[in-house]
């Protein structure tokens, strides 16, 4: 009885310890809910590659090689200026079309060092993830030896709130306002809409100062974004 008794203690732990080992094995790839996410989940694949002069990837990189990359593999290059940069071009990119600042950093913005001389890509929470001498690693926003310069806004984390209402939202303008193509001042211009303009609410979103934009359809049935400050009910 002993025996019997010892080998099915041994086959229920057994058993257990292969529910454990199932059930805490890596989990299921989650789909990227914002663009920053999928910029993130490229640079993260990347984690211990080594730094190289001017590398691009796939298997080595510089730092803008890093940056460069995870945005290209990621779809969304256009945010950064559509081409490989330095880390002092992309910082002269950003800064000269007002979207260089030193705080409100979100997740999937670029942030600057030395003025230009080292760059990675905001994870949230403090954290940068870029190419060091030692390669790709995961750091704190202060962590590296040049001075933090500045974060550029890329508004790769904002997320599209659909409209939901059962009756047609609408909205106007309180002054002459862009209608743009997408939520922030980043996007190009569509038109100019006059004060007073009438516009259907399709969604809203908040960009990376955390105003709130509007998705909006004209009478004419043009699409683009306003933002809200120049709106009312």
């Amino acid at each position: 009885m002993s025996f019997v008794s010892t080998r099915l203690r041994a086959a229920a732990f057994a058993a257990f310890t292969a529910v454990l080992l199932v059930s805490t094995g890596a989990p299921a790839p989650v789909a990227a809910s914002t663009p920053a996410d999928a910029v993130i989940r490229v640079a993260k694949a990347q984690l211990g590659d080594p730094w190289h002069y001017a590398a691009t990837g796939p298997s080595s990189f510089d730092c803008s090689g890093l940056v460069y990359y995870s945005f290209r593999q990621a779809g969304y290059l256009s945010k950064i200026g559509g081409t490989r940069m330095t880390a002092a071009g992309y910082y002269s990119y950003f800064r000269n079309r007002g979207k260089a600042s030193t705080t409100g950093g979100r997740p999937g913005d670029l942030v600057v060092y030395g003025g230009g001389s080292h760059i990675g890509i905001y994870l949230g929470n403090g954290y940068v993830i870029s190419t060091l001498t030692s390669g790709v690693r995961i750091h704190g926003l202060y962590a590296v030896t040049a001075r933090f310069t500045a974060f550029l806004h890329t508004g790769m984390s904002t997320t599209t709130t659909t409209a939901t209402a059962t009756s047609t939202a609408y909205r106007y303008t309180t002054t002459a306002v862009n209608l743009r193509n997408g939520p922030s001042v980043g996007y190009g211009v569509i038109k100019l809409l006059p004060t007073g303009t009438r516009f259907t609410v399709l969604g809203s979103a908040r960009d990376y100062a955390d105003r709130i934009w509007y998705k909006a359809q004209l009478s004419t049935g043009t699409v683009g974004w306003v933002i809200g400050r120049y709106t009312r009910t």
